[in-house]
Parts: C-alpha cells; structure tokens; sequence
C-alpha cells in the first residue's frame, strides 16, 4: 500500500491537514455569518436577499464538511488512494467554484480585468487549490516514489 510517508510529501501533509481546512472555514463563515460579505465580494452590484438564506446555509454546511474531511482525513489515514479519492472530490468542488467565479465575472462585464481585490482572494484561491490538488492527483506519483501497489485490492 502506498503510504505517505515519502519526504517529498510533507508539503502535501502540511497543506491538506492545515491550509486546506483554513481556506473552507472561510468559506463556512463568509456563508453563517457574512452572508453579505458572500454575495457582494464576487458581485459587487448585488444586493444580499435574506429569503435565499438556504443557499447560504447549505454552502456553509458544504465549506464545514471540507473542512472536517480536510482535516480528518490526513491525520487518519496514510493511506494515498484514500487521500487522492477525497482531493478528487474536492477538485470537482473547486472546478464548479472557478465556474462560479467566471460566470458572475462575465454576467457583470468584468472578466476583461476589472477585478476588484476580493475578485482576486476568491478566484484565486480556488486557482491554487485546483493546482495543489491536480499536481498532487496527477504529478507526485513520479516526483515522490509513490506508485499505487498492485497488491492493493479494492475492498468489497
């Protein structure tokens, strides 16, 4: 079994116990408790509607559970197979919050260069954390020794 043990993997160990976990309950708490703050760093122009709360609720539930998972999983597990299946899920998360940073930024004209500096905290952390997660997912397999062992077997 692969484990991640390998010298080269400390960044990835420091990253998903303690950055990755950081960067979501940001997110948990621009949703719980800065609803506003959630809608007008991304769209300035936007106004806040308290009866849309349940979007803000849900996506601050979501940002909890990352966290937790981020931060459970590295401490639990040396396993990589099960650290690359939950950076995958998080990659699917990060993809459509990149989607979400395009589209409000092409809906209000601006994609063109006219971000803001909240435009560049959000859109770019998700850059950072898909480019963390693919090189992990894709390119530390060469990098650190690590391979996936064909003796592991997938438990039924």
């Amino acid at each position: 079994m692969s484990t991640t043990d390998s010298k080269t993997f400390k960044f990835y160990t420091f990253f998903f116990k303690w950055i990755d976990p950081v960067i979501a309950l940001g997110g948990a708490y621009l949703n719980f408790l800065d609803p506003h703050g959630a809608v007008t760093s991304m769209a300035p122009s936007s106004k806040y509607d308290p009866d849309q709360v349940f979007l803000f609720h849900q996506s601050g539930g979501l940002a909890l559970a990352v966290a937790f998972l981020s931060a459970a999983v590295p401490r639990y597990s040396k396993d990589v197979t099960v650290w690359r299946i939950l950076q995958f899920s998080l990659l699917l998360s990060d993809l459509a919050g990149i989607s979400g940073v395009v589209f409000a930024m092409a809906r209000q004209g601006r994609l063109g260069g006219t971000w803001t500096s909240d435009d560049w905290g959000c859109g770019g952390s998700y850059v950072f954390l898909t480019l963390v997660r693919l090189h992990f997912l894709f390119l530390s397999n060469g990098m650190s020794g690590l391979s996936n062992d064909q003796r592991v077997k997938k438990q039924s």
